[in-house]
C-alpha cells in the first residue's frame, strides 16, 4: 500500500501531461501543493493513519527514500543539476528579461477572478505596477509569466483577507500588527536566523511546537511579515530562501495545551499538532513572491519522520526534490545541515531542545528601529 502511495504519479495520463506547457504546469503547482497539504494534515493529526508504531514508521521512511531516489535518478541530468544548484545556492543569477513584464501584464489581464487585485489597482496603481514589486513575482517563478500572474493575484487576495483593505497597498510593518499578532511573532515559531548560509541566502527557522497564538490568523500575519522582510533582500529574490524545520525533542501527535478557550500554546513538552494551522500556513509562501529552494527538516522522532515523509510524497515534484529529512540527535542533525552549507551553529535551540529567543528578539528590535527611521523618526538609529 505504501509503495503505491509514494511512487504513484499525479493525476492524468502521460499524454495529457505532455500536452500542457511547462509554464501551465508550474502555474498549477501552488494549488496542488495547498490541496495535498490539507489532506495529509488530516492524516497526521489523527495519528498518522495506520502508522501507529515505530516499525510502521520505518516502513514509510524506507519506501519514501527508495521512491525518491529512483525519481531523482530518472530525471534528466540538467534537472538534477538544477536541484543541486538550488539546494547549495549555485544559482545562475537573474534571468528576467524586460519582455517578461509585458507577458506578466498580459497574463494578469486573462485572469477573470481578481477582485482584490483590481481594488488594489484602483487604490494605488503605482504600488501595484511598481517594477521592483512585479520583479519579485517574476523572480519567484523564474520568469514564468502565467505562474507569476496567479501568484500576484493570490497575493492581494490573501493580503486583503489578513490585513483588510486599509493595508492592501502598503508594505506591512510591525506597527501594522496588533497585540495578538505580536504575541505570535515573538513566540519564535518562525524566525530568521542571524547567519546566512554559505551562498548568502537568508534561512527561515521554524519550530511548530514553539508557536503561540490566539487565532490562526495571528500566526499567518506574523509569517507574512517575516517572509516579506526576507524578500527585501535581492539576494533572496534571486537565489531563493532555505527553510529549516527543527522539532528535536518534541513529538507531533500529542494534543496542545489550551491556556484559554481561544489561546493555544505549542511549546509544551508534549508538543502538538493543529490541523487547521497546517492547512492554512501553506497559504503564505504560496501568496508572497518567494521561491523556497531548500527544505531541511530535523527531528529525533520516528513519528515526525513518518508524517513528514507522507507530506513529502504528496507534494509537487519541485518541492519534493528539494526537501531533506534529517533524523538523529541534535548534533547529528547539525552535522547534516553543515554539509549543505547551512549555519547550524546559529540554530536557537540547545541540545536539550530549549529555545533561546534572544537572537529573535534582537532581530525584532532592529526591525522596529529601522521601520521607525524609515517613517521619519530619526531619534533612534536602526
Amino acid at each position: 500500500m505504501y509503495a503505491m502511495m509514494f511512487c504513484g504519479s499525479g493525476s492524468g495520463s502521460g499524454n495529457d501531461r505532455k500536452k500542457r506547457s511547462a509554464d501551465e504546469r508550474k502555474a498549477d503547482e501552488d494549488d496542488a501543493a495547498a490541496s495535498t497539504v490539507c489532506s495529509i494534515s488530516d492524516v497526521a493529526s489523527e495519528g498518522g493513519a495506520d502508522c501507529s508504531t515505530s516499525s510502521d514508521f520505518s516502513i514509510v521512511n524506507n519506501e519514501t527514500a527508495s521512491c525518491l531516489s529512483r525519481e531523482l535518478k530518472q530525471l534528466p541530468m540538467r534537472t538534477r543539476e538544477k536541484v543541486g544548484q538550488d539546494l547549495y545556492g549555485l544559482s545562475e543569477g537573474d534571468t528576467i528579461e524586460p519582455s517578461d513584464f509585458d507577458s506578466l501584464r498580459e497574463e494578469i489581464d486573462k485572469i477573470e477572478a481578481k477582485q482584490a487585485y483590481e481594488r488594489a489597482y484602483e487604490m494605488d496603481p503605482e504600488y501595484v505596477s511598481n517594477t521592483a514589486f512585479q520583479l519579485m513575482f517574476l523572480r519567484a517563478t523564474q520568469g514564468k509569466a502565467k505562474a507569476a500572474a496567479k501568484r500576484m493575484v493570490r497575493h492581494f487576495d490573501t493580503k486583503l483577507h489578513l490585513f483588510g483593505e486599509e493595508k492592501l497597498v502598503k508594505d506591512i510593518q510591525i506597527s501594522d500588527l496588533d497585540e495578538d499578532d505580536m504575541e505570535a511573532l515573538e513566540s519564535g515559531g518562525f524566525q530568521v536566523l542571524p547567519e546566512r548560509d554559505l551562498a548568502g541566502r537568508s534561512v527561515l527557522f521554524g519550530r511548530y511546537t514553539c508557536m503561540r497564538y490566539r487565532s490562526i490568523e495571528n500566526m499567518l500575519r506574523a509569517l507574512w511579515y517575516i517572509w516579506m522582510v526576507i524578500l527585501e533582500d535581492e539576494i533572496n529574490q534571486i537565489k531563493g530562501v532555505v527553510a529549516i524545520g527543527h522539532e528535536i525533542g518534541r513529538g507531533p501527535l500529542e494534543r496542545f495545551d489550551g491556556l484559554e478557550d481561544t489561546h493555544f500554546e505549542m511549546f509544551s513538552a508534549d508538543g502538538g499538532f493543529d490541523r487547521d494551522l497546517a492547512r492554512q500556513v501553506i497559504k503564505i509562501p504560496l501568496s508572497v513572491p518567494v521561491r523556497p529552494v531548500g527544505y531541511h527538516l530535523c527531528t529525533d522522532s520516528e513519528q515526525w519522520v513518518g508524517i513528514l515523509n507522507m507530506i513529502m510524497a504528496t507534494l509537487c515534484k519541485f518541492i519534493r526534490l528539494r526537501m531533506r529529512i534529517h533524523h538523529g540527535t541534535d548534533q547529528e542533525c547539525k552535522y547534516m545541515l553543515m554539509t549543505h552549507g547551512l549555519p547550524a551553529g546559529s540554530l536557537p535551540v540547545d541540545k536539550h531542545g530549549e529555545v533561546d529567543l534572544t537572537p529573535h528578539m534582537h532581530w525584532l528590535e532592529h526591525r522596529k528601529r529601522l521601520e521607525m527611521f524609515i517613517e521619519g523618526d530619526h531619534s533612534l538609529e536602526p
